[in-house]
């Protein structure tokens, strides 16, 4: 498994973050659409059938195979979610490349930063089938990768991406805070997102705490500590539940 760093919601890893204001923001976070927005009312994800493909190593295709059948899955999964909030689902494309390209998403893209990117403006995810990625493409660290920049997705359309945007923070280190929160929703996300798949995958429990260990490689200042980061995966695995991801309400020891 490539211990490679996903792109911090985009915008964020390319080092475009919403400017210092200086309007003082009351702590904890108050905006309603990231502490209490509909998703998290909508319940745990529906279970999902999902064929899990054989990736060969060193193969681009077959691994293309695998992740436009999980698209289609997390999909159908958080279609029907979004649905029970209310909330309308939008479609998102994933497109491949085999090398890191020079720009992406209307910023440069600098070797060796990301495996996938979600852009928000064209809702499309890019992941980036490189020979090191495809080296042990047998685990589940390329659907967590395509989960993780999903839920990225499904913060857009629910307005949280916005909402966090918006945010007015009165220091440097509070903007930071409240990207890791942005970073380990996302995180969260996944791992309901892998919950609602489980079943049909007949996989042991075992795989599960595998990812987890190595999720720690995506520790950062921006993404959460290891610590924080195998939390909030593991709260969205535990219950396949969006509101168990609120990272919004958390204090802040559980997003350092």
């Amino acid at each position: 498994m490539k211990l490679a760093k996903i792109a911090l919601a985009g915008t964020v890893a390319l080092g475009l973050v919403p400017a210092v204001t200086g309007t003082a923001a009351a702590q904890p976070v108050k905006s309603r659409t990231l502490t209490d927005n509909r998703l998290y009312g909508a319940g745990p994800l529906p279970d999902t059938t999902c064929r899990e493909r054989r990736v060969k190593k060193g193969d681009a295709r077959s691994a293309k195979l695998y992740l436009n059948e999980m698209l289609r899955c997390l999909t159908r999964t958080w279609g029907t979610e979004l649905r029970r909030a209310n909330l309308k689902p939008s479609p998102v494309k994933l497109t491949y490349a085999t090398e890191v390209p020079a720009k992406y998403c209307g910023d440069k893209w600098r070797k060796g930063d990301w495996d996938g990117f979600y852009c928000e403006t064209s809702r499309t995810i890019l992941i980036v089938l490189s020979k090191d990625l495809l080296q042990e493409p047998g685990d589940l660290y390329l659907l967590n990768l395509l989960a993780t920049n999903y839920g990225e997705h499904v913060q857009n359309v629910t307005r949280i991406y916005r909402a966090w945007l918006d945010l007015d923070h009165r220091s440097k280190a509070e903007l930071t805070e409240q990207t890791r929160r942005y970073s380990l929703q996302s995180s969260c996300f996944a791992g309901a997102s892998l919950r609602s798949v489980w079943k049909s995958f007949r996989r042991p429990r075992e795989d599960w705490d595998d990812l987890l260990f190595y999720l720690r490689g995506w520790a950062g200042t921006y993404s959460g500590s290891r610590k924080s980061l195998t939390y909030w995966a593991n709260e969205g695995f535990k219950t396949g539940d969006p509101a168990s991801c609120n990272t919004w309400t958390a204090p802040s020891s559980k997003v350092a």
